[in-house]
């Protein structure tokens, strides 16, 4: 399975571009703040730009928040199962609010819709 893996080093990263007519599912997320210097709110962006078809002759692009998680400094998180409603359209992008940290590193596993997982 296709994986991103960044550290927080700046305060806004992409994980994954878009794939053509493939949705972006993740399948697991892994965020390690074991050493990071404080709290970490995390929200994952999906940002695309509209087709024009939707009525609007020039769409512009849109930062849609998908999920927010809150990791508490010295945790290392992760997620799966409830994850599974979630998808993503356009680049998947993480912001880190609270400032920057190079010791938050999140790990993002994931499939483009048209990909199945990998099952075993």
């Amino acid at each position: 399975m296709p994986s991103s893996v960044v550290t927080m080093a700046v305060a806004t990263r992409t994980l994954v571009t878009e794939r053509r007519n493939a949705k972006i599912r993740p399948d697991s997320i892994f965020v390690d703040n074991v050493n990071g210097a404080a709290d970490a709110v995390l929200v994952f962006n999906d940002v695309f730009t509209p087709s024009v078809s939707n009525g609007v002759a020039v769409p512009v692009l849109q930062t849609v928040p998908r999920l927010q998680l809150n990791i508490g400094m010295g945790t290392a998180p992760s997620t799966m199962d409830w994850m599974k409603n979630i998808s993503f359209v356009g680049l998947v992008q993480v912001v880190r609010g609270g400032g920057i940290d190079a010791n938050c590193v999140v790990s993002f596993i994931y499939h483009f819709e048209d990909d199945p997982p990998d099952m075993g």
